[in-house]
Protein backbone atom coordinates (compact mmCIF):
# COMPACT_ATOMS: atom_id res chain seq x y z
CA UNK A 1 0.00 0.00 0.00
CA UNK A 2 0.86 3.39 -0.93
CA UNK A 3 0.85 6.33 1.32
CA UNK A 4 -0.82 9.69 0.27
CA UNK A 5 2.37 11.18 -0.30
CA UNK A 6 3.44 8.49 -2.50
CA UNK A 7 0.03 9.27 -4.05
CA UNK A 8 0.52 12.70 -4.65
CA UNK A 9 4.18 12.37 -6.13
CA UNK A 10 2.59 9.99 -8.49
CA UNK A 11 -0.39 11.80 -9.22
CA UNK A 12 1.60 14.96 -10.20
CA UNK A 13 3.89 12.91 -12.06
CA UNK A 14 1.03 11.66 -14.43
CA UNK A 15 0.33 15.06 -15.63
CA UNK A 16 4.35 15.68 -16.72
CA UNK A 17 4.36 16.39 -20.03
CA UNK A 18 0.65 17.92 -20.22
CA UNK A 19 1.45 21.53 -21.99
CA UNK A 20 0.96 24.61 -20.47
CA UNK A 21 -2.12 27.13 -20.82
CA UNK A 22 -2.88 30.15 -18.46
CA UNK A 23 -5.85 28.69 -16.29
CA UNK A 24 -5.88 25.77 -17.83
CA UNK A 25 -7.26 22.38 -15.82
CA UNK A 26 -6.62 19.89 -18.28
CA UNK A 27 -4.87 17.10 -18.13
CA UNK A 28 -3.13 15.07 -21.21
CA UNK A 29 -4.25 11.86 -22.94
CA UNK A 30 -3.52 10.19 -25.77
CA UNK A 31 -5.40 11.77 -27.80
CA UNK A 32 -5.22 15.48 -26.54
CA UNK A 33 -2.31 17.54 -25.37
CA UNK A 34 -4.26 18.94 -22.51
CA UNK A 35 -3.90 22.29 -20.64
CA UNK A 36 -2.36 23.44 -17.15
CA UNK A 37 -1.02 26.08 -15.37
CA UNK A 38 1.05 26.50 -11.98
CA UNK A 39 -2.45 25.93 -10.03
CA UNK A 40 -4.01 24.09 -12.18
CA UNK A 41 -1.63 21.46 -11.64
CA UNK A 42 -2.04 21.47 -7.98
CA UNK A 43 -5.73 21.47 -8.33
CA UNK A 44 -5.80 18.70 -10.78
CA UNK A 45 -3.64 16.70 -8.18
CA UNK A 46 -6.23 17.43 -5.71
CA UNK A 47 -9.32 16.52 -7.69
CA UNK A 48 -7.75 12.85 -8.76
CA UNK A 49 -6.97 12.02 -5.03
CA UNK A 50 -9.94 14.34 -3.36
CA UNK A 51 -7.85 15.91 -1.12
CA UNK A 52 -9.19 17.94 1.62
CA UNK A 53 -7.71 21.67 3.30
CA UNK A 54 -6.97 21.80 6.73
CA UNK A 55 -10.99 22.89 7.58
CA UNK A 56 -12.06 19.56 6.23
CA UNK A 57 -13.07 21.29 2.62
CA UNK A 58 -12.27 19.96 -0.53
CA UNK A 59 -9.43 21.97 -2.26
CA UNK A 60 -10.60 21.99 -5.50
CA UNK A 61 -13.83 24.53 -3.97
CA UNK A 62 -10.94 27.22 -3.82
CA UNK A 63 -10.27 26.82 -7.41
CA UNK A 64 -10.53 30.05 -9.15
CA UNK A 65 -9.31 31.18 -12.90
CA UNK A 66 -10.74 34.67 -12.92
CA UNK A 67 -6.41 35.82 -12.27
CA UNK A 68 -4.12 37.11 -14.38
CA UNK A 69 -0.62 35.83 -15.61
CA UNK A 70 0.38 37.93 -12.49
CA UNK A 71 -1.71 36.74 -9.92
CA UNK A 72 -2.46 38.72 -6.77
CA UNK A 73 0.92 37.12 -4.70
CA UNK A 74 -1.11 38.74 -1.34
CA UNK A 75 -4.22 36.90 -2.05
CA UNK A 76 -2.69 33.57 -3.36
CA UNK A 77 -0.45 33.29 0.17
CA UNK A 78 -3.73 33.92 2.22
CA UNK A 79 -5.27 30.98 0.18
CA UNK A 80 -2.67 28.73 0.85
CA UNK A 81 -2.22 29.47 4.31
CA UNK A 82 -6.26 28.85 4.82
CA UNK A 83 -6.11 25.37 3.12
CA UNK A 84 -2.83 23.54 4.10
CA UNK A 85 -0.21 24.32 6.67
CA UNK A 86 2.63 26.18 6.80
CA UNK A 87 6.24 24.25 6.77
CA UNK A 88 9.74 25.85 7.20
CA UNK A 89 11.64 25.33 3.78
CA UNK A 90 14.24 23.35 4.77
CA UNK A 91 11.87 20.86 6.40
CA UNK A 92 9.84 20.42 3.23
CA UNK A 93 9.62 17.16 1.56
CA UNK A 94 7.98 14.81 -1.37
CA UNK A 95 4.13 15.99 -1.73
CA UNK A 96 5.40 19.41 -0.10
CA UNK A 97 3.24 22.41 -2.43
CA UNK A 98 5.77 25.35 -2.99
CA UNK A 99 5.43 28.93 -3.60
CA UNK A 100 8.24 30.33 -5.66
CA UNK A 101 9.52 34.18 -6.58
CA UNK A 102 9.44 34.78 -10.32
CA UNK A 103 10.24 38.37 -11.61
CA UNK A 104 10.87 38.91 -7.92
CA UNK A 105 7.46 38.06 -6.56
CA UNK A 106 6.10 34.88 -5.26
CA UNK A 107 3.46 33.52 -8.49
CA UNK A 108 4.67 30.20 -9.05
CA UNK A 109 3.98 27.00 -7.32
CA UNK A 110 5.46 23.52 -7.67
CA UNK A 111 4.96 20.09 -5.94
CA UNK A 112 8.09 18.90 -4.39
CA UNK A 113 9.45 15.29 -5.01
CA UNK A 114 11.91 12.84 -4.43
CA UNK A 115 14.05 11.76 -7.49
CA UNK A 116 17.23 8.77 -6.77
CA UNK A 117 17.16 10.05 -3.35
CA UNK A 118 17.16 13.27 -4.58
CA UNK A 119 14.99 16.53 -3.54
CA UNK A 120 13.31 17.12 -7.27
CA UNK A 121 9.90 19.51 -8.07
CA UNK A 122 7.18 19.05 -10.67
CA UNK A 123 6.26 22.43 -11.87
CA UNK A 124 4.05 23.48 -15.17
CA UNK A 125 6.33 26.17 -16.57
CA UNK A 126 5.45 28.30 -18.91
CA UNK A 127 9.40 28.73 -20.74
CA UNK A 128 9.06 24.70 -21.04
CA UNK A 129 5.47 24.89 -22.30
CA UNK A 130 4.23 21.70 -20.33
CA UNK A 131 4.25 19.86 -16.88
CA UNK A 132 8.33 19.14 -15.92
CA UNK A 133 9.91 17.46 -13.04
CA UNK A 134 14.01 18.29 -12.17
CA UNK A 135 16.10 18.09 -9.42
CA UNK A 136 15.83 21.06 -7.21
CA UNK A 137 18.87 22.86 -8.04
CA UNK A 138 20.22 26.17 -6.56
CA UNK A 139 18.59 28.17 -9.44
CA UNK A 140 15.23 26.87 -7.87
CA UNK A 141 15.55 26.55 -4.26
CA UNK A 142 16.55 29.92 -4.19
CA UNK A 143 13.56 30.79 -5.50
CA UNK A 144 11.38 29.06 -3.14
CA UNK A 145 9.06 31.48 -0.36
CA UNK A 146 6.90 29.22 1.22
CA UNK A 147 6.43 25.60 1.56
CA UNK A 148 2.74 23.74 2.69
CA UNK A 149 1.78 20.23 3.65
CA UNK A 150 -1.44 19.28 2.72
CA UNK A 151 -3.50 18.81 5.52
CA UNK A 152 -3.97 14.95 5.28
CA UNK A 153 -0.10 14.79 5.31
CA UNK A 154 0.89 16.52 8.05
CA UNK A 155 2.20 13.70 10.15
Amino acid sequence: MTTLQERVVASARGWLGTRFHHQGRLKKTDTHKGGVDCLGLLVGVARDLELKAINGKSITSYDHTEYTHTPDTVALRQIFNEIMTNVPIAGMRAADVVLMDINNMPQHLGIITDISGSTGIIHAFAPARSVVEHLLDKYWRTRITAAFRLSSLNN
